[in-house]
C-alpha cells in the first residue's frame, strides 16, 4: 500500500499541482489508514465501504475533530478514485460516504455588564469619538452587519421615526428600528458631522459614517475601532464586531422577543440561522435552573 500512496502523492504534486502543505496532510492521513489496514489484516485492494466506516469510527473514538475526520475521508476518496482510474481497484469504497457535518460554534456575545463597560470606554470629546460611540450604539441597537452599517447613507436614515432603510445580503432592503439611546447619539453625531464636513469642504458626502478625512469610512476602519473597545470591555479573545450583532439577538431573545421578529430584524433568509441563538438562551436557562433549584443545589434525591 505504501508504494501506491507514493504514486498517488506524486500524481498530486506533478499533475494536480497540490501545495506541499496539502500533500503533507494527505500523506499523514493515508499512512494512518495504512496502519489501520495492517492492524486489522484487511486488503486495501479489495476495499469495502464497511472498512472505511470502521476506520472513521475509530477516529471518532479518539475524539478527533469532525473537520479532521472530514479531511481524512476526503483523502481516502481521492486516493481510491486514483486507484480506480488506474485500474488498480475496481471500486471506490469511500465515494458514497458522507462527510461529518462540522460543529457550528455558538455565537459569541457580550453580557449586559460588558456592554455597559464598552460604552463607558469610548471617549466622546471629539467628532471621531462621538462617531465611535454612535457606531457602537447603532450596532447594539440594530444588530446590523458591518457591511450594512458602513454603507448607510444619510438619505436612508429617518431619525424622527427612528428607522433606517438597510440594504442587506442579496441587495434585499429591510427597515431596521433603533431606540432612544442610539437616536440621541445619532443626533449629536450628525450635528458634529456637518460642522466637520464644512471644515473639510465636503458637505456633499453621502455616507453617514465618515473617517478623519471627511469621506466614507471603510469596513476595515470600523473593525479597527470596534475591535479595540471589545477587547478592553470583555478582556477575552475571539470577539469581533460581529459579536455586537450576536449580542443584539441574544439580549432580545433573553428578554422574550419572538424568534421570527429577530429573524426579520437581522435579515436572515432562514429561521434556522436565527435559531442558533436559542442554544445560548437554553444554556443560560439550564445554568440558572441548576443554580437556583433547591433540589439541584442539594445534589439530587435522597
Amino acid at each position: 500500500m505504501n508504494e501506491q500512496i507514493e504514486r498517488f502523492l506524486q500524481y498530486l504534486k506533478e499533475q494536480k499541482n497540490y501545495s506541499p502543505h496539502t500533500i503533507r496532510n494527505y500523506r499523514i492521513d493515508l499512512e494512518q489508514y495504512a496502519e489501520f489496514i495492517a492492524a486489522f489484516e484487511l486488503d486495501f485492494l479489495k476495499p469495502e465501504r464497511g472498512d472505511i466506516r470502521m476506520f472513521l469510527g475509530e477516529l471518532k473514538q479518539r475524539h478527533l475533530k469532525k473537520t479532521s475526520i472530514a479531511r481524512k475521508l476526503a483523502a481516502l476518496k481521492s486516493f481510491y478514485r486514483f486507484l480506480k482510474q488506474n485500474h488498480i481497484t475496481d471500486k471506490n469504497p469511500a465515494a458514497l460516504i458522507s462527510s461529518p457535518k462540522p460543529d457550528k460554534p455558538l455565537p459569541k456575545f457580550l453580557t449586559i455588564v460588558e456592554m455597559d463597560k464598552l460604552f463607558e470606554l469610548i471617549e466622546t470629546d471629539t467628532i471621531l469619538g462621538i462617531r465611535n460611540r454612535t457606531v457602537v450604539e447603532l450596532f447594539y441597537a440594530t444588530g446590523m452587519r458591518i457591511s450594512e452599517l458602513v454603507s448607510i447613507k444619510m438619505k436612508q436614515l429617518d431619525i424622527d421615526n427612528q428607522i433606517i432603510r438597510v440594504l442587506g445580503k442579496g441587495k434585499k432592503e429591510r427597515i431596521v428600528p433603533f431606540g432612544t439611546p442610539a437616536g440621541k447619539w445619532l443626533r449629536k453625531y450628525i450635528a458634529e458631522r456637518r460642522d466637520f464636513l464644512m471644515e473639510k469642504g465636503n458637505l456633499a458626502e453621502e455616507h453617514l459614517f465618515i473617517n478623519k478625512d471627511g469621506t466614507g469610512i471603510s469596513a476595515r476602519g470600523i473593525r479597527g475601532i470596534v475591535d479595540r473597545f471589545l477587547y478592553l470591555a470583555a478582556d477575552r479573545h475571539g470577539l469581533s464586531p460581529h459579536a455586537l450583532r450576536h449580542t443584539f439577538a441574544t439580549h432580545l431573545l433573553d428578554s422574550g422577543a419572538d424568534l421570527r421578529a429577530i429573524q426579520e430584524l437581522l435579515g436572515h433568509s432562514s429561521l434556522a440561522t436565527t435559531e442558533r441563538y436559542t442554544h445560548i438562551s437554553h444554556d443560560k436557562l439550564l445554568k440558572i435552573y441548576r443554580n437556583a433549584h433547591p433540589h439541584q443545589k442539594k445534589g439530587g434525591g435522597k
